[in-house]
């Protein structure tokens, strides 16, 4: 008897360890992705360009931008093509609370850097080099007609 009474602790233990172990994964399996630098804070993003307007001439031109006084510290606007445009946070994600961490477009147009901390990015927001490790915050664009709309 004594055997059997050690065997069903065993089993229930086995079978406690098990929930545990399922638990575990399930919320580590559920947890959410997040790719953005957590201590840069949400601000509302509701901006209008008229495209035509002179100020916005250098988007009139592949890989040509502007930058915008709107979001955090600034939006990048990049223009892809003529029906797609880029709208990127200035705030680099690497010590976004550092003054001098604005990020901006690479003398040769061909990357965004942040001259504080050496962070990199491509034209996508997308880390390239230097100690940040999250991707710059995005903004929705829509184009309709000669407006751009960026909004979060």
């Amino acid at each position: 008897m004594r055997a059997t009474s050690e065997e069903k602790r065993v089993k229930d233990f086995m079978t406690i360890r098990n929930y545990i172990i399922a638990g575990l994964f399930l919320s580590l399996a559920s947890c959410e992705d997040n790719t953005e630098a957590p201590l840069i804070p949400n601000v509302i993003v509701n901006e209008q360009l008229n495209l035509t307007n002179i100020q916005y001439n250098r988007l009139r031109q592949d890989n040509g931008y502007v930058y915008l006084n709107a979001g955090v510290r600034g939006i990048i606007v990049i223009r892809e093509n003529a029906n797609r445009y880029r709208a990127i946070e200035r705030n680099c994600p690497y010590k976004p609370e550092d003054a001098c961490g604005i990020v901006e477009v690479d003398a040769s147009n061909l990357f965004l850097k942040d001259p504080c901390c050496g962070s990199q990015f491509d034209l996508s927001g997308q880390v390239t080099g230097g100690p940040a490790t999250y991707p710059l915050r995005q903004y929705g664009t829509t184009l309709q007609g000669n407006f751009l709309y960026i909004t979060n």
